[in-house]
């Protein structure tokens, strides 16, 4: 109760409510922004009403807590501090939260741009919704907001390289990566999905990552077998596998029906000191078995019906070669057994994959990983050598490259045709442990023994696949026996005439 100078006596009642107690339970969705806000409380409010989707988990007449959502991956959590005397005199103070989805890099602009938009309407009780109007416009137009640490170390990762180069629209959420590897280059976009690292839908699942290829001067081929191995890769790890597991996973180059995976471990069949020692007792035992066949069926010259040698000779010649084969095929055997072991232990590694985890339901982020797939196997294609014949195995000049990817309509006359077919031959292929062999190197690797041999690149050791040959050791055998004795054959008919 206070008098003024007339006397007259005046009462004023005020009556003090905390602050996070007087906007318990209001929640208004839509509204304008009040202008006329003489206080925190009323900024606040406006806060709430304007933004419903702000999830405010503190507020006080000091500070306020709240947080941002536009997907699971997309939150940034932001604290506001009130200075106690001079506010709104002095603009607020803006923390954005540091965490798995906001790196540094992100919280310092964050904190830099939002502070910015405080100060500039220090003076005013309108900073609250001014600050959150530009956080939401940020996170909601921004794509890389989940995969900001991911595009730091990629854009670090791509200037490493001298050559190549990145580009980054934020709005469009889309990167353009131009790849330089001597002469060969490698240009392509990757869109970001909204719902990064999953999809918005289910029609898009898997692009995640979206790659577009814009232009190179790879051949058709070994374009779609990169561009389709990338994508796959994202699938993968959408998925939910791991970034190593969805790179083996997403081999282009198709496993055998009795092998579905990839391995590092070393196979049981190399080419090392034992197999080449293998390989000649294999080539003297053929002759050995060549020289007592023709020992048994020699005849006297000019009576074919007589036989040159003694009946007890071409016995004991018949008795050793079914000494030889049985013991060859216990060797055989044994051999097959160790493929089959390894075999076996290869499904018990993928059998550990257990799918029903890879269902989507914790996507991984695959931005990085398909960054650092695409630099490592296109700046490194133009370096790879050919394990047999330790020779580049794609030729400095993209022109000539090209030029041995001619097709069967292209190749019209003779002369076409021939140079078509010597062109093949010097063909890069890549095999499924992802060494790159020319075709004729291959060729004579997969046809010839030491069958099931391991690749014969240092780094790899892995067992040799590839669609164009058979699998399977015992087929690859008898073809090869086939070819020997058909070429004994035409020997023997040389020898006759």
């Amino acid at each position: 109760i206070r008098a003024n100078d007339k006397g007259e006596e005046h009462t004023r009642i005020i009556i003090v409510m905390p602050l996070e107690e007087s906007f318990t339970g209001i929640s208004i969705a839509g509204g304008d922004l009040n202008a006329d806000a003489a206080s925190v409380a009323d900024e606040i409010a406006d806060l709430r009403r304007n933004y419903p989707k702000v999830l405010i988990s503190t507020a006080t007449k000091h500070f306020l807590k709240a947080s941002y959502e536009r997907t699971n991956y997309a939150q940034v959590k932001v604290t506001l501090t009130f200075p106690d005397d001079d506010y709104p005199s002095h603009a607020l103070i803006v923390d954005v939260e540091s965490n798995n989805i906001v790196p540094p890099g992100l919280k310092k602009k964050l904190d830099k741009e939002l502070g910015k938009v405080a100060a500039d309407l220090a003076g005013h009780h309108q900073q609250v919704c001014a600050v959150f109007h530009r956080l939401i416009s940020f996170v909601d137009t921004n794509r890389f907001v989940p995969c900001w640490r991911e595009l730091k170390q990629c854009v670090e990762l791509v200037k490493s390289s001298n050559k190549s180069t990145i580009t980054i629209h934020d709005a469009k959420g889309r990167i353009k990566l131009r790849l330089q590897a001597d002469k060969y280059y490698y240009a392509c976009s990757i869109t970001i999905d909204e719902s990064y690292p999953s999809t918005k839908t289910n029609v898009d699942y898997g692009k995640a990552c979206l790659v577009t290829m814009e232009s190179t001067n790879f051949p058709p081929k070994i374009e779609v077998m990169l561009s389709s191995q990338a994508q796959e890769l994202v699938r993968r790890m959408q998925d939910g596998m791991t970034a190593d597991d969805a790179f083996h996973m997403s081999n282009p180059i198709r496993a055998p029906k009795h092998f579905q995976g990839d391995s590092k471990e070393p196979t049981q069949v190399r080419l090392t000191r034992e197999a080449l020692k293998g390989l000649k007792h294999d080539t003297e035992t053929l002759k050995q078995v060549h020289d007592l066949r023709q020992l048994n069926a020699e005849t006297v010259q000019g009576n074919g019906k007589i036989k040159a040698h003694a009946a007890k000779e071409r016995k004991d010649a018949r008795r050793t070669i079914n000494k030889i084969t049985d013991q060859e095929r216990i060797k055989d055997q044994a051999m097959e057994e160790k493929d089959r072991q390894w075999q076996l232990e290869e499904q018990a590694r993928i059998a550990g994959y257990n799918i029903s985890e890879f269902d989507g339901s914790t996507p991984q982020p695959s931005l990085l990983p398909l960054v650092t797939f695409l630099m490592t196997k296109i700046l490194k294609l133009p370096e790879e050598t050919c394990p047999c014949c330790t020779q580049n195995s794609l030729p400095s000049n993209p022109d000539e490259l090209k030029s041995l990817y001619l097709t069967a309509s292209t190749a019209k006359t003779e002369a076409e045709k021939k140079a078509r077919k010597v062109a093949k031959q010097k063909r890069p292929v890549r095999t499924y442990c992802g060494c790159w062999y020319h075709y004729s190197c291959l060729n004579t690797f997969m046809t010839e023994p030491p069958f099931g041999a391991a690749c014969l690149a240092s780094h790899c050791a892995r067992r040799v696949y590839h669609p164009d040959w058979p699998d399977e050791i015992r087929q690859l055998e008898r073809t090869w026996a086939n070819k020997q004795a058909r070429k004994r054959e035409i020997e023997d008919a040389g020898m006759f005439f």
